[in-house]
């Protein structure tokens, strides 16, 4: 279905003809898109950019190279990126070229690794058909019936995207005293 980003009204309909019928519940959600003083439709996407840096501004984190939405990892990496940067900055003495290089070279890796995390993962958040749909839905409500203590039992049995992030490296920059 084609529609303009701005066609709110084009997109509300998409959804009706999507997914109406599918769940009593999924249809009252529906019937709300009529009523809401806001509505945001978008697409799950990555951009990816050939360098984050033009002459002196570098982007950092969501701005240079979100994994994508709904999937996490966004805030990891930009605390990781904004320590690298800073450490670089340092290392270069203050040449800001040197640095945003270094910087990304540093960064290629980690990003690179989330970024495929993050397709893994949204292949499973982001159902692609009506009986994926439904699955995700029965899913979550089952597990938010679960006690706590059996939920993070299950998140450490499966904690493939959790390594993403906690093997990532990180340099350590000698702190400079001035």
């Amino acid at each position: 279905m084609e529609y303009h980003h701005h066609d709110s009204e084009r997109q509300k309909a998409f959804l009706h003809a999507e997914f109406r019928a599918l769940a009593p519940e999924v249809d009252s959600w529906l019937d709300e898109l009529g009523r809401t003083p806001s509505f945001y439709f978008d697409s799950v996407t990555q951009l990816h950019m050939d360098s984050w840096s033009r002459g002196r501004v570098t982007l950092v984190g969501d701005a240079g190279y979100c994994p994508g939405p709904a999937v996490g990892g966004s805030t990891t990496l930009a605390v990781v990126g904004a320590y690298t940067l800073a450490g670089e900055l340092s290392r270069a003495d203050g040449d800001h070229a040197r640095a945003f290089a270094a910087y990304e070279q540093a960064m290629a890796e980690p990003v690179r690794r989330s970024r495929a995390f993050a397709r893994r993962a949204a292949k499973t958040l982001v159902p692609g058909s009506r009986a994926g749909v439904w699955a995700l839905a029965i899913g979550a409500q089952a597990l938010s019936r679960l006690p706590a203590w059996l939920n993070k039992a299950i998140a450490r049995a499966n904690p493939a995207g959790l390594r993403v992030y906690d093997s990532m490296h990180v340099a350590d920059y000698p702190a400079k005293v001035r």
